[in-house]
């Protein structure tokens, strides 16, 4: 029965050992399993806001022209944000200037500038001092446009066509990508940026003048084991109209 009982006992020795072997295996697994999820997320996330970067910055710069519409300081970006058009209607109200509109937004008069293109050709800029509905403009009608009554200041006769825009600056500060109308930067994207090595400047010159942009997301934490496979770093460069 002693024979037995020893036996026995190592039994039980060597299945615990067993055991915790198979533990150990599994936790490894899924540590391995862990880790691959936390870089897919990871890159997804970089991938998903490289991205919205490029996406907000070319809607931004390319309808504008390097110098006049927009211009990289410092590593700000400093332009007028357009935000739609408007096409001078066959009828004119008395006072006012009518136009069919079409933009991402509304028009706003308390922020909003126009750019008019003249009957001579020339550009003009002006105020939105007021709009009102066009209710009694013979204006063509177009899916996605709405007759509208600018009251600019000063005022433009001669007026074929009009891009609003507002006044903004984007930045690569405090870890994200920030856009500035008036006092307060507001955060475009998470704060995942190393600032400092991410810029925002001018790239060639005179009318081949291109936005640059160098982005380089920092992990959030782990080894550089696990970094490696992050698609930390991106550059590129968005062109203006020329």
């Amino acid at each position: 029965m002693r024979g037995r009982g020893g036996f026995m006992a190592a039994e039980a020795v060597v299945a615990a050992t067993l055991l915790l072997l198979v533990i150990q295996a599994a936790w490894s697994v899924l540590a391995v399993q862990g880790a691959a999820a936390v870089r897919v997320v990871e890159g997804a996330r970089v991938l998903d806001e490289t991205r919205l970067v490029g996406h907000v910055l070319g809607l931004e710069v390319r309808p504008g022209l390097a110098g006049r519409d927009w211009s990289a300081i410092g590593g700000e970006l400093r332009l007028r944000a357009f935000r739609g058009l408007g096409f001078a209607c066959p009828n004119q109200p008395a006072g006012g200037w009518g136009v069919n509109v079409s933009g991402h937004r509304g028009t706003d008069s308390n922020k909003d500038s126009v750019l008019i293109l003249t009957l001579d050709g020339a550009w003009q800029t002006t105020a939105l001092a007021r709009r009102s509905r066009g209710r009694n403009l013979n204006c063509p009608t177009a899916v996605g446009f709405t007759p509208q009554v600018w009251r600019l200041d000063p005022p433009v006769s001669d007026g074929v066509a009009g891009l609003y825009f507002e006044r903004g600056s984007y930045r690569l500060s405090d870890g994200a990508l920030r856009y500035r109308r008036g006092a307060r930067w507001q955060p475009l994207t998470s704060a995942g940026l190393a600032t400092d090595s991410t810029e925002l400047s001018a790239s060639g010159a005179g009318v081949g003048l291109g936005l640059g942009v160098r982005l380089h997301w920092k992990s959030r934490g782990g080894s550089a084991h696990r970094r490696a496979f992050v698609p930390s770093s991106h550059r590129w460069t968005v062109w203006g109209r020329r």
